[in-house]
């Protein structure tokens, strides 16, 4: 079904519509937020928050056409409160156990296959990350795991698309 109607049925209440536009867009939300945060439990858990956030506040989306762009931006902001989180913990952490090492968030990325060449690739990733702002990181994110094209990310962030 096109999703634009599913909106339109979901703003009105329809569970069911609801239900199959999450089923449409899960996997890139989960990608996106793994590759956010690092850590596939709380990239579970943020796609789990977003999805709430929007089913309570979809009545609110003005724009049926900007749905995944509206959900990807709540997705975003749930990812940038979990690493405000991580920062805060990190920051306790470090005064409750000073010099201690800390744990490398992206050691959890796994699927088991070649186990020297996914730490290798992990360690690149998280190293490419770290050197990210948090907007270049929205920016990638959204291209690779949103869908969503140069222009169309720039708008979402009220930034020129030659930005």
């Amino acid at each position: 079904m096109d999703e634009r109607l599913l909106v339109k049925r979901a703003k009105r209440g329809d569970t069911a519509a609801f239900a199959e536009l999450y089923g449409t867009i899960y996997k890139r939300l989960y990608q996106f937020a793994l590759y956010t945060l690092g850590n596939t439990q709380d990239a579970e858990d943020v796609v789990s928050d977003t999805i709430v956030a929007a089913f309570e506040s979809i009545g609110k989306l003005r724009d049926v056409y900007r749905f995944r762009q509206w959900l990807f931006k709540i997705l975003s902001n749930q990812c940038k409160k979990r690493r405000k989180s991580y920062a805060e913990r990190n920051r306790r952490h470090n005064l409750d156990f000073p010099g201690e090492e800390q744990k490398d968030v992206f050691s959890g990325v796994s699927d088991g296959r070649d186990m020297e060449k996914e730490a290798t690739d992990r360690e690149w990733i998280r190293q490419a990350f770290e050197t990210l702002s948090e907007e270049e990181r929205y920016i990638v994110n959204s291209f690779l795991f949103g869908g969503y094209r140069g222009d169309e990310i720039a708008q979402s962030l009220g930034i020129g698309s030659g930005t």
